[in-house]
């Protein structure tokens, strides 16, 4: 006698996705340089996970830079269920440095520290983001990292990265045993500092190489998330020392979405890339990091949505339901 037995692997699959999904983070970046606080308005808060505000640096005392509006953007993204963090550094530190390269010594760092976690309860964050890019702090990277851990951990914050491959070296892999996640900022391969290389500044193939080269440095799948960008750079009649916001792309030239390059030539991520790339992180990390969040499209353009979709509604098992016979 066959008795047709349905196994439940459809239903562990389902729950599995849906747990796999729930953990994946997408991260934006909101400036504070451009309407800020007005363009957090802009911000469809449900489809991501984490707020970084970019960017806070120090004065010579260690004191973050103040932001009036900090308090609403923060209100309302926790209401969303938004973690919020503050980024600090960027690629202009726009005469800081040396206040970097003195708090982080070995002999100041603590207080330095102390100051930043003081910061982050004021304002009621989640967090802070380091973004410290090329050789600002040097040898004592990896030291500013287990103490700013030491001090933020404990009061259960957050401690992330914004990384890219051309500054690697400066980054020891002891470090990531100290962040809770660390973003790879894979674009600006060229752009208008480099006007005699034009050409795609944010390919796949710089995505799966970046994520390759950071998985074989240490940074563990559960930590990494790939950094993708809103915006796209300029070449020849098109050259612009400002980058081209997506959503100016495309409201420009029809049909934008759909390509990597238009008009005389802007290079850009459009909807097929940033879903192939929102797989990849999906198979190689744990999330995904947007430069920058207000600079999307809205409706069926936006990538945000494209992301979230892939995220969400899309997985990389099988959706179908599995049926199982079996003989007795």
């Amino acid at each position: 006698m066959k008795n047709i037995i349905l196994c439940p692997l459809l239903f562990f699959i389902s729950a599995f996705s849906q747990h796999v999904n729930a953990q994946f983070r997408i991260v934006g970046y909101l400036n504070t340089w451009d309407n800020f606080p007005n363009n957090a308005n802009n911000i469809h808060y449900k489809k991501i996970t984490h707020l970084n505000i970019a960017f806070a640096n120090p004065d010579a005392d260690g004191n973050l830079t103040t932001f009036q509006g900090l308090s609403t953007v923060v209100n309302n993204a926790h209401a969303a269920g938004v973690k919020v963090l503050m980024s600090m550094g960027g690629a202009d530190l726009g005469g800081t440095k040396k206040n970097w390269k003195n708090l982080t010594q070995p002999e100041n760092v603590q207080a330095f520290c102390n100051k930043l976690l003081q910061y982050v309860q004021s304002n009621n964050l989640d967090g802070l983001d380091v973004d410290l890019e090329g050789n600002i702090i040097g040898q004592n990277y990896g030291g500013f990292i287990q103490t700013l851990t030491s001090v933020l951990k404990p009061q259960n914050k957050l401690v992330t990265a914004a990384v890219a491959t051309w500054f690697a070296n400066n980054i020891p892999a002891s470090s990531f045993d100290y962040f809770d996640f660390v973003n790879i900022m894979s674009y600006d391969a060229t752009g208008p500092w480099d006007p005699n290389n034009p050409g795609p500044h944010s390919p796949y193939s710089m995505a799966v190489d970046d994520m390759n080269f950071w998985r074989d440095k240490g940074l563990p799948k559960s930590k990494m998330g790939l950094g993708v960008p809103f915006y796209g750079w300029g070449f020849y009649n098109k050259f612009s020392d400002d980058e081209y916001a997506y959503k100016d792309i495309v409201k420009q030239y029809p049909g934008a979405e759909h390509v990597d390059q238009t008009a005389d030539t802007i290079y850009y991520n459009g909807l097929p890339t940033m879903r192939k790339k929102t797989r990849l992180a999906i198979r190689k990390g744990s999330g995904i990091m947007i430069w920058q969040i207000t600079e999307d499209a809205k409706g069926n353009k936006s990538l945000l949505n494209a992301i979230y979709d892939i995220v969400h509604n899309n997985t990389l098992v099988p959706t179908k339901p599995i049926m199982i016979y079996a003989t007795e």
